[in-house]
């Protein structure tokens, strides 16, 4: 189900409008600014402002990446990348989590572009006029203990062993809050791989070279299959799309608004690796539907022929627009879903978004790359049920297990 990128109305619900309360009240001209200091190494946060969204965990999260490069002539090691509230004299805010999909922490380490020096993807150590991207999920119990202003603490050590710290200039934290829609999926048993936040997954990891610029289209993507009664992906071979439970199975829309892309004449690949990917085919069959307030909707590897819109015409949500494929790029059937700022699959921004009303239904157990790989095999997967319940306004959490439309 591994999405291979390597290279409605809005609505204001309580929890989410206590952040928009505060961005109303005035600065002065002195709030936020850090004190002037030199460091060799420098951390922009792409694509802010960040957005914050309630979670199905229970939590609040901001999720985001930044780009990091070390200016200096010599190695350097980061000892921490802490997280600032802007306008509390700099003080420690929220918690940053984040690892990679064989479960090891990688808070503070970055992902250098090229070559790897070792076998790890990610690292402390940042060479001379080296760059790269590091991860952030920052999180919160409520809404109201997230900042206005989110400022980073960058901590590196030179080789000579000089200890550098330094305040960056802040980034805001939008008032806007993430654009609340229906699920796309029907039914129970929908596992949400590659989601947001804690992991740095195929989603998460995905930060593009798109015309000059650093994309995270994927950020808050999510990858929907089904679990089968006996918890396996099949009733047959995986090598056939037939054999997949939840193939063909209905999309809908989730949300009011014009599509304007759709592509509806790709072949399924077969299981597996993918075959003959571009940037252009990447989605496979999809639909882009534009869904008001700068947003737009993503329907990604559908089936073929299963289509059934046409760019121009209004979708009302609910409304059955496809199904589910294995179209482009992709390891197995699965529908992608995500929100961006533009009606592009690729050159856009990953944006959050809640659904209205989901049963969660319980978790997976397990790493997330051990998961998926028996998953996709054919073998039953390990799922706690012990928490279920019904949620409203909240985005799925990655590894957890839904029912949508279901009550």
């Amino acid at each position: 189900m591994r999405a291979v990128f390597v290279l409605a109305s809005i609505f204001l619900f309580p929890s989410i409008s206590a952040v928009a309360q505060r961005c109303t009240e005035p600065l002065t001209s002195v709030a936020g600014v850090p004190p002037t200091t030199l460091n060799p190494v420098t951390l922009r946060v792409v694509a802010a402002p960040v957005v914050p969204v309630p979670v199905t965990d229970g939590r609040v999260h901001l999720a985001y990446a930044a780009q990091v490069t070390n200016l200096s002539d010599s190695a350097v090691t980061i000892v921490a990348f802490e997280p600032l509230d802007a306008l509390r004299n700099f003080t420690p805010s929220g918690r940053n989590e984040v690892v990679a999909v064989n479960g090891q922490s990688i808070s503070g380490h970055v992902r250098l572009f090229g070559a790897p020096p070792s076998g790890s993807p990610d690292s402390t150590t940042v060479p001379a006029g080296g760059s790269g991207m590091t991860f952030f999920d920052v999180i919160y119990s409520s809404v109201d203990a997230v900042p206005q202003f989110l400022a980073h603490r960058i901590s590196i050590r030179t080789a000579g062993g000089t200890l550098f710290r330094t305040i960056t200039d802040p980034v805001a934290i939008d008032c806007k809050p993430p654009v609340r829609i229906s699920p796309p999926l029907v039914g129970s048993g929908w596992w949400n791989g590659n989601g947001c936040c804690r992991t740095v997954n195929a989603h998460r990891g995905a930060t593009l070279p798109l015309n000059g610029e650093i994309r995270v289209p994927e950020q808050f993507a999510i990858d929907f299959v089904q679990l089968a009664p006996n918890l396996t992906c099949c009733n047959g071979a995986v090598a056939d799309v037939s054999s997949w439970v939840f193939y063909g199975a209905p999309v809908l829309a989730v949300a009011t608004g014009v599509v304007v892309a759709m592509v509806d004449d790709m072949p399924d690949q077969v299981p597996g690796p993918p075959l003959g990917v571009t940037v252009a085919n990447a989605a496979g069959n999809h639909i882009i539907q534009d869904i008001g307030g700068g947003r737009w909707a993503l329907y990604a590897h559908l089936r073929p022929g299963s289509v059934t819109v046409r760019v121009g015409d209004t979708l009302q949500a609910g409304q059955r627009i496809g199904g589910v494929g294995n179209s482009g790029s992709t390891t197995a059937p699965h529908l992608h879903f995500q929100v961006m700022d533009r009606p592009s699959a690729l050159n856009a921004t990953g944006l959050p978004f809640v659904f209205d009303r989901l049963r969660v239904e319980g978790s997976v157990q397990g790493l997330p790359e051990d998961v998926e790989t028996d998953y996709e095999a054919g073998r039953a997967i390990r799922v706690d049920r012990s928490d279920v319940r019904t949620e409203t306004n909240q985005m799925p959490a990655e590894g957890q297990i839904f029912g949508f439309h279901v009550d």
